[in-house]
């Protein structure tokens, strides 16, 4: 193992605390430097040697504490200190040697201006190696923001191959599958064969209801289609289709006039996952479900309660996990696509008497709400 891996010091870990600390240790010399030469220095020879000694000694303490709260990466605080400790030294030894033939008229003035060497070696060596070290972080981030962004635009285009494919090849045929059972199943008198192509069936339909969740989850990613979407308009719609399939079902809605949310036809299967598993997993003689909305200023919650069985209490900690044991993504893809909105899918309260489901969705601003129709400030739907 190289002795670079091995220290903390020479790949630079402290280089901070070694700036910082040497420019104070270099101050405090320029305070004994005043004590011990006061005899023969005047008001001009301490403010000279405060300007050019004293400044960059206060330079460097604030350079290291500078350094310590930027962003440069540890990792490159190696080459800073390299420059501050190779500046400091070159400029010293440069001044040294014409120390040496053409020195000053008195020993203070010669230890005056070796510390002044080395205070401004380091500190030229400092700014030069803070300033590379900055530039190449600065590149590093340019880099792997270029990256990523690439990396975002190959697994965008990547969702939109794997929509398609289940558009067009996958649903298709699980549709195509699931029709001509049932057109055998029609045609067929032997009742064990039919019960085989019931099967069939009831698995394709089933394929076909996880092939539009899973493309619904694709679609709510592609991030730069989100916009804003009637609320109002969405949860009509919503509820006219279940009061179609389930004419035995009793489904109401306190709606507003029109409000607006962001999103897009993704927040639909929120409310169809809630609105079906109201109805579907209730027991009752005749399901009811009410659907209201609140608006605030930032958001709009919706309130989906049923009057069902409620949900088991062991199983209302994973209620939104994903589940492997069956098909649909159901509650786990409601909670994923409120997410992906900026929202929330919560259970509020449960029991004997029916559950309480809450959606939140952030508001869309003002001026994109849907203009309010004046005739009706608030709906009462019932069936």
């Amino acid at each position: 193992m190289r002795l670079e891996r091995s220290s903390p010091w020479l790949r630079g870990a402290r280089t901070p605390g070694i700036v910082l600390g040497s420019g104070v240790l270099s101050f405090a010399f320029l305070v004994g430097w005043w004590i011990a030469f006061a005899d023969s220095l005047d008001g001009i020879g301490i403010l000279l040697s405060f300007l050019f000694v004293g400044s960059p000694a206060l330079g460097l303490a604030w350079g290291g504490y500078r350094l310590e709260r930027s962003d440069i990466d540890a990792n490159r605080y190696g080459r800073i200190l390299k420059w501050y400790l190779g500046g400091g030294a070159v400029f010293l030894a440069i001044n040294l040697v014409t120390i040496v033939f053409y020195p000053w008229n008195d020993l203070a003035g010669n230890v005056s201006w070796a510390h002044f060497s080395l205070n401004a070696g380091a500190v030229g060596g400092f700014v030069v190696g803070y300033v590379e070290a900055s530039a190449i972080q600065r590149e590093v981030e340019v880099t792997a923001d270029t990256v990523r962004a690439e990396q975002l635009e190959d697994e965008r285009a990547l969702l939109m191959y794997l929509n398609d494919l289940l558009r067009h090849e996958v649903l298709n045929s699980s549709q195509i599958i699931g029709g001509h059972a049932s057109l055998a199943f029609q045609q067929c008198d032997d009742e064990r064969l039919r019960d085989r192509l019931r099967t069939i069936e009831h698995e394709s339909d089933d394929l076909v209801g996880v092939i539009e969740e899973v493309r619904a989850m694709l679609d709510a990613n592609r991030g730069s289609e989100t916009g804003t979407v009637d609320l109002t308009a969405l949860l009509e719609a919503q509820l006219a289709e279940y009061r179609a399939r389930f004419d035995d079902a009793t489904l109401e809605a306190t709606l507003p006039d029109a409000v607006a949310v962001r999103g897009n036809q993704g927040l639909q299967w929120i409310f169809s996952n809630l609105l079906e598993n109201a109805i579907v997993h209730n027991d009752s003689e005749r399901p009811r479900v009410r659907v209201t909305v609140d608006t605030m200023p930032e958001s709009v919650t919706v309130t989906v309660a049923d009057n069902g069985p409620g949900i088991p209490e062991a199983t209302r900690e994973t209620l939104f996990e994903r589940k492997s044991t069956n098909h649909g993504l159901g509650l786990y893809l409601s909670r994923i696509l409120a997410g992906r909105y900026g929202g929330t899918v919560a259970l509020a309260d449960t029991g004997p008497d029916g559950s309480t489901f809450v959606v939140t969705l952030p508001r869309a601003s003002a001026a994109a709400d849907v203009p309010e129709n004046s005739e009706r400030n608030e709906r009462s739907e019932r069936n």
